[in-house]
């Protein structure tokens, strides 16, 4: 998903906006702004300097700045290189850039098997993307058959 490829049914929380208290929409919620409140939606952008704080549900997300508190993501979870995620998610299925930043629990698939949990010294971890092999070679398999990753 890309702000570019939205449909005219999108729900915008613009850049200037705080918004307190719950957003629920059938379609598409970009959030370039501040949501600090539950949001329910079909899709869900968050910008680079957007933030929601507080529980998100939905089908599919992209996230580009912050997620925090909890948040149930039926399919496709992308987060980008400039995202940060706190707390617990879960998500039908995960891809993670380099730089992206996590703090907290994560389950993905669907028989949830947590992948990662963070107790350092900030209790933060930041996601590292797969080192590519080269032709002919293949990456490490982890115990649940998946390619080992690094977090």
């Amino acid at each position: 998903m890309s702000v570019e490829n939205l449909s005219l049914n999108e729900n915008r929380v613009g850049a200037s906006v705080t918004l307190r208290g719950d957003l629920i929409a059938s379609d598409t919620v970009i959030v370039e702004g501040t949501v600090e409140g539950n949001v329910t939606a079909g899709s869900v952008f968050v910008g680079t300097n957007g933030a929601i704080k507080g529980s998100l549900s939905a089908a599919h997300a992209e996230i580009k700045g912050l997620l925090s508190q909890k948040a149930e993501i039926k399919g496709f979870l992308h987060l980008r290189s400039t995202g940060r995620v706190e707390g617990k998610i879960s998500c039908g299925d995960l891809e993670v850039e380099r730089g992206a930043v996590i703090d907290g629990a994560f389950t993905v698939g669907n028989s949830p098997q947590p992948i990662a949990e963070t107790d350092g010294p900030a209790g933060s971890a930041v996601a590292q993307a797969m080192p590519e092999f080269p032709a002919g070679e293949e990456a490490p398999i982890g115990a649940n058959g998946s390619a080992a990753a690094s977090v």
